[in-house]
C-alpha cells in the first residue's frame, strides 16, 4: 500500500493567526463603541420651526452671555411714548422728528430705535450704556447650579410661555448649554440665529419678525 505524501497536507497556521487578529481587532471596536455610548449624557432634538399660541420669552445669546429681553415692556413704553409725542406734535413731522431724538426707551440692557417705530417696526438693540451685563452659564450647569436661566426655568410657567433663544453667531456655547435646560425642563423652545451685527426687529406688538 502505498504512503500518502505527507507535503500534500495543507498548513492552517497562518490562516488561524489572521483570525485571532481580526478577533482582537473586533473586540476594540465594540469595547470603544462602549465608551462612547457610556459618556453619551443628553440627546437634544432639533428645534422644530412650528406656530405657537404660547407667549414668547426673549432671551438672546450674545457675547457668550444671556441677555433677558423684555420685549413686551419695552414696546409697550415706545407705543406710550410715540402716542405721546405725536398728540404733542399735533401731526408737524419736524416736531415729531426733533422729539424723538430726545426720548429714550430703555431698559437694563436694550434700547428701543424709536426712528424704526414710524416704519411700523420695533428695533431693540444692546444699550451703550447698559446698567447689567448678561449672564454667564457654566458649560456643566444642572438644575443644582445657581444661575439665571436655571432660576428662570424653575419659576416658568411652561403651560402658558415658551422660550425663545435669539443665537449670535458668536455665542454657540452659551446657546448649547441654555437649549440643554430649557430641554431637561420640558419647556416649548425656539431658536433665531442671527449674524452679530444684524437689527432684530419686532412688530409693534413685539412679535420677532424672522427671514428679513
Amino acid at each position: 500500500m502505498a504512503k500518502k505524501d505527507s507535503s500534500s497536507a495543507v498548513n492552517l497556521d497562518s490562516f488561524l493567526d489572521v483570525l485571532t487578529c481580526l478577533q482582537g481587532i473586533l473586540m476594540l471596536v465594540i469595547i470603544a463603541t462602549g465608551i462612547d455610548a457610556a459618556q453619551t449624557k443628553v440627546l437634544i432634538p432639533t428645534p422644530i420651526e412650528r406656530t405657537s399660541t404660547r407667549i414668547p420669552v426673549y432671551l438672546e445669546c450674545r457675547g457668550n452671555l444671556i441677555h433677558p429681553m423684555d420685549v413686551a415692556e419695552l414696546a409697550r413704553q415706545a407705543r406710550m411714548q410715540m402716542m405721546r409725542v405725536s398728540q404733542e406734535a399735533g401731526g408737524d413731522q419736524n416736531k415729531l422728528m426733533q422729539a424723538l431724538s430726545g426720548i429714550r426707551v430703555v431698559d437694563d440692557f436694550y434700547e428701543v430705535d424709536l426712528t424704526y417705530y414710524l416704519l411700523g417696526q420695533l428695533v431693540i438693540k444692546p444699550r451703550h450704556d447698559p446698567v447689567r451685563n448678561g449672564y454667564e452659564l457654566e458649560e456643566r450647569s444642572t438644575f443644582s447650579t445657581k444661575n439665571f436661566m436655571v432660576d428662570l426655568l424653575k419659576n416658568f410657567n411652561k403651560d402658558t410661555h415658551r422660550i425663545v433663544l435669539v443665537v449670535r453667531d458668536d455665542s454657540f456655547n452659551v446657546f448649547k448649554v441654555a437649549q440643554r435646560l430649557a430641554f431637561l425642563a420640558q419647556a416649548e423652545l425656539g431658536v433665531e440665529i442671527y449674524d452679530v451685527r444684524e437689527l432684530l426687529r419686532f412688530t409693534q406688538q413685539g412679535v420677532l419678525i424672522t427671514g428679513s
